[in-house]
């Protein structure tokens, strides 16, 4: 590889799986049940199909062969394919706590060309079926309000919307389903939760999944971290408690953690995610609609919005500390009394970056787990379905996002079905051309995009969407196209557009 072509290599670390975008509360079938024990199963089904015409602004997209030599697609087609299939339990033991209990497992194939990163990681039709979670629990009630968890093994967590804490584990490589990435669990000691009437906090004890083995080497360092999440909220109206995301009608959350123990090798060198050990993470996140429902108008309006700070004094891989933070703020508001009931929000967001990629002070952010769609299907924290999924990494970007959706009263298969259409905008930008290894005469701006979506929902548990957009390049995301061709083939025409339609669907049994 030129040194170019190195360091997009190791900034596409900072790229993960876009979505794994479906909540956890769908209700499984109950295989047995009395007044003290229950156990219950389900399945979760997905299966997406993409065509990327001018893939990457004419880069393409290359395949490195087992013999070392590379092919290119011009015209990226793939589609991919999971199932999870669980099985959970609780006993109510006669002591006044209960024990619950869960297992899954998730296969996941890609076919077709491999997703459209310009070195491809789902290259070869991969296949595999994996543990996702293995944990045990008991939950203890201290009244009609409150309680206590405590659950260890491998689980799933997830702090507010995941823009810091959402995904132990990922599915590039070997694993296959890149975009869909289903995989989310976390390994460790375990969690720690309390849930009151306005109060929830977490201490935890974790580690992500990692395993370059099956990922190719593109999996994410090896991480065990321990700190803390304190949240106060206001539930929805009809909601038990907001203990659960989706149920908090208004939420502000401190976080804090510290690594004590990362990956450290010469592959994370100058990497936007080297070095992780010892470093303190502290984050203020907030966000749902900060005026009470008895004001009709104002409570359609809403604000999300976070701050992350990165502080290493310990760092290596070419580092001799780390001082790095993102946010992004995002103001929205839904017009109820209009038809449709269009809704529109703004999102400005910023990931740190440094004018040197060599400084031996890391400013480039980090991602850490950042998981996506938690409110959004699309519109989450990846800018857009082209440039900022397949090209740019999520470090030393500035990025502005313009989200319009509406319902019309369409009702396709049944009378209670939705369907929700969506106009999507992005601009992106680096912070320093010379921090992504580029020279300052491209200047800062990427690329703009814009993308049309689709979306139906059956029922809670079947739905699916189709999305077709452009983008558009500028000198630097042009010059970002070239920087990630392989050093043994020739850059190809370098084009100012690239498309994508793509689909999915979703099915909980």
């Amino acid at each position: 590889m030129s040194s170019k072509t190195s360091w997009k290599a190791l900034a596409s670390l900072a790229i993960v799986s876009p979505v794994y975008i479906f909540s956890h509360a769908y209700a499984d079938q109950t295989l047995y049940s009395n007044h003290q024990v229950s156990i219950s199963c389900g399945l979760e089904v997905g299966g997406d199909a993409f065509y990327l015409p001018n893939t990457n602004f004419g880069e393409g997209s290359y395949v490195k062969h087992p013999s070392g030599r590379y092919s290119r697609n011009s015209n990226t087609v793939y589609s991919e394919l999971y199932g999870k299939p669980s099985l959970s339990g609780q006993w109510k033991t006669p002591w006044g706590f209960s024990v619950l209990g869960q297992a899954s497992l998730i296969g996941s194939a890609t076919l077709g060309d491999g997703d459209a990163e310009s070195l491809s990681q789902t290259s070869g039709t991969p296949r595999a079926v994996t543990l996702e979670d293995a944990n045990l629990g008991v939950e203890i009630a201290l009244n009609h309000q409150q309680r206590i968890l405590l659950t260890g093994g491998r689980q799933r967590f997830q702090i507010d919307d995941g823009f810091l804490v959402g995904k132990g584990s990922y599915s590039s490589g070997n694993r296959g389903a890149w975009w869909y990435a289903p995989r989310a669990a976390f390994a460790g000691p375990g969690v720690v939760k309390y849930e009151g009437r306005s109060l929830r906090a977490d201490v935890f004890m974790l580690e992500n999944n990692t395993n370059n083995v099956q990922n190719r080497n593109y999996d994410r360092p090896e991480t065990k971290f321990v700190g803390f999440d304190v949240t106060l909220f206001r539930k929805k109206d009809g909601a038990a408690n907001g203990g659960a995301y989706e149920d908090r009608d208004a939420y502000i959350t401190l976080t804090y953690f510290h690594v004590r123990q990362a990956n450290i090798g010469t592959a994370y060198d100058y990497a936007s995610r080297g070095d992780r050990q010892g470093m303190n993470v502290t984050s203020l996140s907030w966000g749902g609609r900060p005026f009470p429902q008895r004001f009709k108008t104002a409570h359609n309006f809403s604000l999300y919005g976070t701050f992350v700070s990165e502080q290493n004094s310990h760092a290596g891989n070419g580092y001799r500390g780390v001082s790095a933070y993102a946010t992004y703020i995002e103001p929205g508001y839904t017009f109820t009394s209009l038809p449709w009931k269009p809704s529109i929000f703004y999102r400005y967001t910023r990931f740190s970056g440094g004018k040197n990629p060599h400084s031996r002070t890391k400013h480039n952010y980090d991602t850490y787990f950042l998981y996506d769609g938690r409110r959004y299907v699309y519109g989450g924290y990846w800018p857009g379905e082209i440039t900022g999924l397949y090209l740019s990494p999520l470090s030393n970007m500035e990025i502005h996002q313009a989200n319009l959706t509406a319902i019309p009263p369409w009702h396709l298969l049944r009378k209670d079905d939705e369907v929700k259409l969506g106009v999507h905008f992005y601009d992106l930008s680096f912070i320093y051309a010379t921090g992504a290894g580029l020279p300052s005469t491209v200047g800062r701006h990427m690329s703009d995009e814009v993308d049309f979506s689709t979306e139906y929902k059956f029922d809670a548990d079947t739905f699916g969407a189709i999305a077709g957009g452009v983008a558009f390049a500028d000198r630097a995301g042009k010059a970002l196209a070239r920087s990630g061709v392989p050093s043994a083939m020739s850059v190809p025409p370098i084009h100012g557009t690239s498309g994508v339609l793509e689909a999915y669907f979703y099915k909980h049994f």
